[in-house]
């Protein structure tokens, strides 16, 4: 099964990891203008001010996790850990 996924990973576009940073990205710029921190009372303010669709936000939180530059914090909320939110 692991191959297979290496498989389908392979025959995607580049494109297709390029829109996904520059989602990571977009998401990113408005976290960090909400205080870096997305919780349950502003998070649908973030993705309204990301200008991603629903699938879009998805895929990049999961490369923000996967970059560690965004960190689950006990209470739930995630916190951005990028240059300006240190």
């Amino acid at each position: 099964m692991k191959r297979f996924g290496l498989v389908v990973l392979a025959c995607l576009p580049g494109s297709v990891f390029a829109d996904v940073a520059a989602d990571k990205a977009a998401l990113s710029k408005a976290i960090e203008a909400a205080g870096c921190v997305v919780t349950a009372d502003n998070g649908d303010e973030i993705f309204q001010a990301s200008g991603l669709t629903e699938e879009q936000v998805f895929a990049a939180v999961a490369a923000l996790y996967e970059s560690g530059q965004a960190v689950l914090q006990p209470d739930g909320s995630m916190s951005l850990q990028t240059e300006a939110c240190k």
